[in-house]
């Protein structure tokens, strides 16, 4: 696939991560998808492309209970084909592109 096919993958997943949400009764919202300043990312970061996303999670709650939401996040996301987590920055949703995520 090219560059414009991946975003267009990219996009109907996070339709599909965000149904997922709502079954769940997981409360998202979206984050920064494109930032062309590179602002706070490394320089292959695929936030450059519009290949990666942060996502909030609202829930009234401790640190605990919203890490915990991101991993069942990400374990839909894992399903859906999407790049790995990173545990350190859990509210990041991407997929692969020339070896970047």
């Amino acid at each position: 696939m090219n560059l414009g096919e991946t975003q267009e993958q990219f996009f109907y997943m996070l339709g599909d991560l965000a149904t997922w949400c709502r079954q769940q009764g997981i409360k998202a919202r979206l984050g920064e998808l494109w930032r062309p300043d590179g602002k706070g990312h490394r320089p292959n970061s695929n936030h450059y492309i519009k290949l990666a996303i942060d996502i909030a999670v609202l829930i009234p709650g401790t640190s605990k209970e919203d890490l915990d939401k991101h991993r069942r996040m990400h374990d839909c996301w894992d399903a859906l084909g999407g790049a790995p987590r990173i545990e350190a920055d859990l509210n990041h949703y991407s997929v692969k592109w020339q070896g970047g995520w």
